[in-house]
């Protein structure tokens, strides 16, 4: 094994500093990457985010994009295909993993590519 290799980068540890509690399964933006709750993190304490995976994940439910597309994340949770929300950056959520079309509310994504 390299003498430099840390971990393998699917999980990470977090501290819950947000005021909100986390739920399992909720995507939380770490800088400007995405990861997924592992567990139920409740406010002011740690937990562990899913940093690799395909999840299901609410989107923009006007949006529709061909699998391996790129996608973000909105402020308010939901997948897109807009890097920018105004002038503000959307942190990486990762590519689409099928195709959506318009009106679907959820699409599924591959975190972190």
């Amino acid at each position: 094994m390299a003498k430099n290799y840390y971990e393998d980068g699917h999980t990470m540890d977090w501290h819950n500093s947000t005021g909100k509690d986390v739920v399992s399964g909720q995507p939380v933006t770490v800088g400007a990457i995405t990861g997924v709750a592992q567990h139920d993190i409740p406010n002011g304490t740690h937990g562990v985010l899913m940093m690799t995976g395909v999840f299901v994940l609410p989107k923009v439910a006007a949006e529709t994009w061909q699998r391996g597309a790129r996608l973000w994340l909105t402020k308010d949770g939901h997948l897109t295909k807009e890097p920018k929300d105004g002038t503000d950056e959307n942190p990486l959520a990762g590519t689409a993993w099928i195709t959506t079309n318009p009106g679907e509310t959820e699409g599924r994504v591959r975190l972190g590519y």
